[in-house]
């Protein structure tokens, strides 16, 4: 079993990524989807001993980084993007057919600063939301993600 911090578009408020990370000391990992990149590395710094996957947002100017990463955990292929490359503002249609294309079982995106978790051919679509400026919630928001052998769950929660 791992458990990941999912975050994006913190927009340089470091200060409530740390609080997550305190908050859930057993997590094996943090993932941050983009908006701001340099906010992923000085948390990658300042915690040496935890595992952060990272993407590029559209306010990142990062030239040396995919804007995408697929990965597998517990025999579940995750794909990790900012989403404005897929016009995920207008839908996530553009993306549902990158994750079909390439067997993908989890998309973890961001963007729209707006939290989502939804389900279209047997893929599972997340978007933690932000913590640095939400929108559509009061509260920031983010998410838990834990992965184990026969699938995974997760949970969007308000700071």
């Amino acid at each position: 079993m791992k458990l990941f911090l999912v975050i994006s578009d913190t927009h340089g408020d470091i200060f409530t990524a740390k609080k997550l990370i305190e908050q859930y000391p057993q997590i094996d990992g943090l993932i941050h989807l983009g908006d701001n990149y340099k906010d992923a590395y000085i948390i990658k710094v300042n915690h040496p001993d935890l595992n952060v996957l990272m993407v590029p947002g559209n306010c990142d100017f990062v030239y040396d980084t995919p804007p995408e990463l697929v990965f597998e955990i517990e025999g579940k292929r995750i794909l990790m993007t900012h989403g404005h490359l897929y016009n995920v503002k207008s839908g996530i249609e553009r993306l549902e057919k990158k994750a079909v294309r390439d067997n993908i079982d989890l998309v973890l995106f961001g963007h729209t600063h707006c939290p989502l978790q939804e389900y279209r051919t047997n893929i599972a679509f997340v978007n933690p939301g932000s913590i640095g400026h939400p929108r559509g919630f009061s509260k920031p928001t983010y998410a838990l993600l834990k992965i184990t052998k026969k699938g995974f769950e997760i949970r969007i929660l308000e700071t």
